[in-house]
């Protein structure tokens, strides 16, 4: 991903930041299961002291999650939009105690501690096939042993007539959803900004980096729930 494109991700998402918790459920088909299923994957017993980190903390959904299923985890939540993270830090007025925020683009991420577990819902399609991998390995080499790394994400298939298939599924989703103009400005921007891979690639991509366990655990249209295991 280029600057500009970076740069345009930033200032899209900045844009609707205000309506995005209620707009996300509208955009995804089934949020609230992917979202739940990515909290899921990370299954260490509630009492540990655990160290996460959210690449793409948005409003904080996924963090409150966590932050709310581990009382003994500390959080870093990242992200590109310092607007996302004034958000989530009104919605995490009650856990700021636990968890440090840091305005990044995941493409150029710098990580300084090693954790136990690491979430990324819908950030990982704005990186390109290059940077993908390049992440991948980075966040093995910082989680610790058995550590997780949950990825709830829009993807393409490997078959550009099944990726077409899906992709006007959730084009009409969106048109019921959100009316033919809206429907069509989000299908558009879809087109123009994200970068989705196919799951088997970022499987592969994760075993490259060294990940032990992968597998995909979920897929509904053209978004999907996967992770890996050191």
């Amino acid at each position: 991903m280029t600057k500009e494109h970076s740069e345009l991700v930033k200032e899209h998402f900045e844009m609707k930041y205000n309506d995005y918790d209620k707009l996300i459920q509208n955009l995804i088909p089934k949020y609230t299961e992917m979202h739940n299923l990515v909290v899921e994957l990370v299954d260490f017993p509630k009492e540990n002291k655990l160290s996460i980190l959210d690449l793409g903390v948005g409003t904080g959904q996924t963090a409150l999650s966590l932050l709310q299923k581990f009382p003994n985890a500390i959080l870093d939540g990242i992200d590109i939009s310092p607007k996302m993270i004034e958000q989530a830090k009104i919605r995490l007025k009650n856990f700021l105690n636990r968890i440090t925020f840091s305005e990044q683009d995941i493409k150029d991420l710098q990580i300084s501690r090693s954790y136990d577990a690491c979430v990324a819902v819908l950030s990982i399609h704005h990186l390109n096939e290059k940077q993908k991998p390049e992440l991948f390995r980075k966040i093995f080499d910082n989680l610790n042993e058995n550590g997780v790394f949950a990825i709830g994400d829009i993807i393409k298939f490997d078959s550009e007539k099944v990726t077409k298939e899906k992709e006007e599924e959730w084009r009409n989703f969106l048109i019921k959803n959100l009316g033919e103009k809206e429907g069509q400005y989000w299908f558009e921007n879809y087109q123009e900004e994200d970068l989705p891979s196919s799951v088997s690639n970022q499987l592969e991509w994760l075993r490259q980096a060294g990940f032990k366990e992968v597998k995909c655990i979920w897929e509904h249209m053209n978004y999907a729930v996967f992770f890996g295991r050191k």
